[in-house]
């Protein structure tokens, strides 16, 4: 069983309205089974320029991280 900080990835999001592209991104994943569920953690400041995600596994959160990243 993996670290809960090696399931948690870091966004970077650019304020609040990111959110739902990330999101979106995210779901696209799931849906294609791709990664497993996955759950909106915290930001990391009050200016909402990231936020966090954790993941089921390592593996789910690398394959995230890669898809995702370079839409921001």
């Amino acid at each position: 069983m993996p670290n809960y900080d090696e399931c948690v990835i870091t966004f970077p999001v650019g304020g609040i309205y990111g959110v739902a592209r990330l999101a979106t991104k995210l779901n696209e994943l799931l849906n294609r089974g791709q990664i497993g569920p996955w759950h909106v953690g915290h930001w990391i400041d009050f200016r909402h320029t990231a936020i966090r995600i954790k993941f089921l596994t390592v593996t789910d959160g690398m394959v995230a991280k890669g898809f995702c990243v370079d839409a921001f």
